[in-house]
């Protein structure tokens, strides 16, 4: 039996729109993540803007990436706004206890204690939490906004055996510790090491307009 003209119509059709929509999904990802892992922030923002990017990504792809876009850009306001559009989001357990994981780091890099202490709190409630990664946060709370040096000869070992990401964070916490103590000298000793480690492992920067110009 023959299949009436529309009915094999619709399904190339239907067909033909799910082969593009990937295609187009394909794209601005590999664009956006060309721009981001070259520093082009602003760039990187007008590709998620476009129509194809915004049809194709999920809505926490959009607001994830806008989030480490403005995060780059220094530009707290919108990285707070985005952040809190991701935490409000639902999620699957493992990723609600990863994006409040990422939410509590954001906040204390920026300073915000309270911010940083609520956050906590709703990591621990979350059923998918890591032990873990509880301890190490309330760690690092613990350090950062209640003064705690005494986990310095503790990390100074870790650090020894430590991978590049590990390092990045053992040295940030390591000079807070330094400057709770009031030992200014190794303070600045690790935070300077912590800065070339971000500066390392961060995108390449955009070049300015003379090096544009040339």
């Amino acid at each position: 039996m023959q299949l009436p003209v529309w009915v094999i119509v619709i399904v190339v059709f239907i067909v033909v729109y799910i082969l593009a929509r990937e295609a187009l999904r394909r794209y601005y990802n590999a664009r956006y993540e060309g721009f981001f892992a070259t520093a082009h922030y602003q760039e990187a923002l007008d590709t998620l803007d476009a129509l194809p990017a915004r049809v194709t990504m999920t809505t926490y792809q959009q607001y994830s990436r806008r989030f480490f876009c403005y995060e780059a850009m220094e530009n707290k306001e919108m990285a707070t706004r985005m952040i809190d559009l991701v935490v409000r989001m639902r999620h699957t357990p493992k990723r609600q206890a990863e994006v409040l994981t990422l939410a509590f780091n954001y906040f204390v890099q920026i300073g915000e204690k309270d911010r940083a202490k609520e956050t906590l709190a709703q990591l621990k409630a979350a059923k998918g939490s890591n032990p873990a990664v509880v301890t190490d946060c309330q760690l690092t709370y613990e350090i950062v906004f209640k003064k705690r040096y005494d986990y310095i000869d503790q990390m100074e070992k870790m650090l020894k055996k430590a991978g590049p990401e590990l390092q990045g964070k053992l040295c940030y916490l390591l000079s807070k510790q330094y400057a709770n103590k009031g030992d200014k000298t190794h303070a600045k000793q690790y935070r300077r090491r912590y800065e070339e480690l971000a500066r390392a492992n961060a995108p390449e920067p955009r070049p300015n307009a003379a090096e544009k110009a040339e």
